[in-house]
């Protein structure tokens, strides 16, 4: 799971002339990394495989806790009857809007031609 990390650390101090006393100590570190494609450090690898154990972990636990056999059924233990029953008085309302609109819209449109076939007749005669 985890990679080796191999790590080489030279420090190259120059030597002590006349000329280059003001100069400090260059350091240089290299290292291999064995696996391009996963994470070099151990502390990142060990990190994402605590998190595949965490979340399955929860994945359990959520099917332990709906999935709870009580007398041969399996329900799910936070059904809401308020949210059903206004969710059907919600599309009986639309249903019944919709029913008086129609029947609304059908009187006036009847109403203005009656009004209409009156008006020529009058002026007809």
């Amino acid at each position: 799971m985890a990679s080796c990390l191999f790590s080489f650390c030279v420090s190259i101090k120059p030597s002590l002339n006349k000329h280059n006393n003001t100069r400090q100590g260059v350091q240089i570190r290299s290292q291999s990394f064995s696996d391009e494609g996963r994470p070099s450090n151990n502390v990142d690898a060990n990190l994402s495989v605590l998190r595949e154990k965490i979340e399955v972990i929860k994945m359990k636990e959520r099917l332990e806790r709906c999935c709870k056999c009580e007398n041969g059924w399996n329900y799910v233990g936070g059904y809401d009857y308020k949210l059903k029953r206004n969710k059907e008085m919600s599309h009986f309302f639309e249903l019944v809007g919709l029913i008086c609109g129609t029947l609304g819209f059908t009187f006036l449109t009847g109403t203005v031609c009656l009004c209409l076939v009156s008006f020529f007749l009058r002026l007809i005669q």
